[in-house]
């Protein structure tokens, strides 16, 4: 997992991880909740935009 923010990376913002992001929840698949390609290095701030985007 990356230390820093995956989300600010693209936006060339230097963030550290807060949180390990699923980008296909647990609750809608539990098999992937440690599959390395399901989950993303976010900052709390991304995670909360990550999902207020999903709604």
């Amino acid at each position: 997992m990356n230390p820093l923010c995956e989300v600010c990376l693209t936006k060339n913002k230097l963030t550290p991880t807060d949180i390990i992001h699923h980008i296909i929840e647990v609750k809608d698949d539990w098999s992937l909740r440690l599959t390395l390609s399901n989950c993303q290095s976010v900052c709390a701030s991304c995670h909360q935009a990550l999902h207020r985007s999903d709604q």
